[in-house]
């Protein structure tokens, strides 16, 4: 066991003692998240105002937080293939910001990253081409050595593409009814009950894990009535760096997609772990019991304390509750898309990438002039190098097929590429689960190599390149990032 692990299970140890007495109240209603519905039509430039605001959690205090067009987080956005979207996004937090648009398939200079800030009180304009299948993705702040904050404070909100197949299949889709939106979070609170977070060195070593449990802006448990039929859940898990760890009270849960679009039929299994940054669409059949829950176990990844000290026990996000009123009539089904195996022999390059926690101290001061922010806890590095803004750590070939190899030197990370989707080869020196057999974003890395089979199709340009990093937010501060350029 070493220093990481001990840290780790001695917080989680903490949070679960000391877990507020709002996350026992009676269950919240869900809240559901606006939308912004542009599949009918676009009309004039899209506006998405970052602002300041408040917020009440559920704890009867407000608290100050971050949203985008909203007091807190930001609207669905519902676009279809082939669309432009004509974004105006203004800055008005009061500090530089950015918004990353998070599993798109984009050109490098309308991806959002570090290096398209938006100064506080100005705007920035992409238009975002839509081009990929059907698919969940998120928008985030991607702001170098504040992403960590600005994005627990309030800066998230999402965008589901739909295509022709997606609008004609034959599954749940009626927005708030029977398909709904999950935007899962940790969040800690003061005494009074208003949001807080504290940068302290353990969270920069292990990433911020807060001891409640939120869904959609609700402290958990929240609870939703549905009809009776298939009811669709759209998850996210936007915690900053908590692993999640997703089951059903009663009965499996029936994956159907994964961050890039749809598996090739649903995945039934028991639990599905996902990691910050992930996604996946689950359905859960409410033809029978009066109610069934989500439930989260916060400690996603495991291991040795939470056995240990019996600290594996789950929180009820969710609940549905059965009105008897007919919903949804169709079946689960058994073809969702076509989907080809992963062909490794396809690739012409290869690229190793080692996630390091500890750099030496001659890199310390270094990554602290390139702009990480790491507090006293020292520098992070992938390969050896902080994040710097201005080096260009890999140079990739439009169209070329390669594979990227992923280690870490401790603990389990999420590793998220920009401006693609890729296929899972092997997940931490394993085959992946079935579930996370689809098109991803996002892979797990822990002990073993991770492997995935990816392929770019749009330019990214020395002067706005696209990322690859941890996707615990601390990490990515703290210098655990890179960014390539294709040509």
């Amino acid at each position: 066991m070493d220093r990481r692990e001990f840290l780790a299970g001695g917080s989680l140890a903490l949070a679960t003692a000391g877990t507020h007495s709002f996350a026992e109240a009676a269950q919240r209603p869900l809240p559901i998240i606006p939308m912004t519905d542009l599949i009918g039509g676009i009309e004039g430039r899209i506006g998405l105002d970052i602002k300041p605001g408040t917020h009440d959690f559920g704890t009867g205090a407000m608290s100050q937080t971050l949203g985008i067009n909203h007091g807190y987080l930001g609207p669905v956005i519902r676009a279809k293939q082939g669309q432009t979207l004509p974004f105006d996004v203004a800055n008005n937090i009061g500090d530089v910001s950015t918004i990353h648009w998070h599993g798109l398939h984009i050109p490098g200079d309308v991806d959002g990253g570090p290096h398209q800030e938006i100064l506080d009180g100005g705007v920035w304009s992409p238009d975002v081409a839509i081009v990929q299948q059907a698919s969940m993705n998120w928008f985030h702040s991607h702001m170098h050595g504040k992403t960590a904050q600005q994005t627990y404070n309030g800066l998230a909100g999402v965008l589901l593409i739909e295509d022709d197949a997606s609008l004609s299949a034959d599954l749940p889709k009626t927005y708030g009814v029977d398909d709904f939106t999950l935007v899962l979070q940790d969040k800690t609170f003061d005494g009074v009950g208003r949001m807080s977070y504290e940068l302290t060195a353990e969270v920069f070593e292990d990433g911020f894990q807060g001891d409640t449990m939120v869904v959609n802006g609700a402290i958990a448990p929240v609870q939703q009535t549905v009809p009776t039929g298939l009811v669709r859940l759209r998850i996210l898990n936007a915690c900053n760096a908590r692993f999640l760890d997703l089951s059903m009270q009663t009965g499996p849960m029936r994956v159907i997609a994964t961050e890039g679009g749809f598996l090739a039929s649903p995945v039934e299994v028991e639990s599905i772990l996902m990691s910050p940054g992930e996604r996946y669409e689950v359905l859960v059949d409410m033809g029978g019991a009066d109610t069934n829950a989500l439930n989260v176990n916060l400690d996603g990844g495991g291991g040795f304390f939470a056995n240990l000290f019996g600290l594996n026990q789950t929180t009820t996000a969710l609940t549905l509750v059965r009105t008897g009123e007919q919903g949804f009539t169709g079946s689960l089904p058994t073809k969702l898309a076509n989907l080809e195996p992963p062909r490794p022999a396809d690739a012409t390059v290869t690229r190793s990438f080692e996630l390091q926690m500890d750099v030496g101290a001659d890199l310390v001061a270094l990554a602290l002039d390139w702009e990480n922010f790491c507090g006293n806890a020292g520098a992070m590095a992938i390969n050896g190098m902080p994040m710097k803004m201005d080096r260009i750590d890999e140079k990739a070939r439009k169209g070329d097929t390669e594979i990227w190899r992923i280690s870490v030197d401790d603990m389990l990370h999420p590793f998220h590429v920009h401006g693609c989707s890729f296929r899972i080869l092997s997940q931490s020196g394993a085959e992946p689960p079935a579930y996370a057999q689809g098109w991803k974003d996002m892979v797990h890395v822990d002990e073993g190599w991770s492997e995935v089979l990816v392929k770019f199709d749009y330019e990214a340009p020395e002067d706005t390149p696209y990322m690859y990093h941890c996707h615990i937010l601390e990490h990515e501060d703290c210098g655990m990032m890179g960014q390539f350029t294709v040509t």
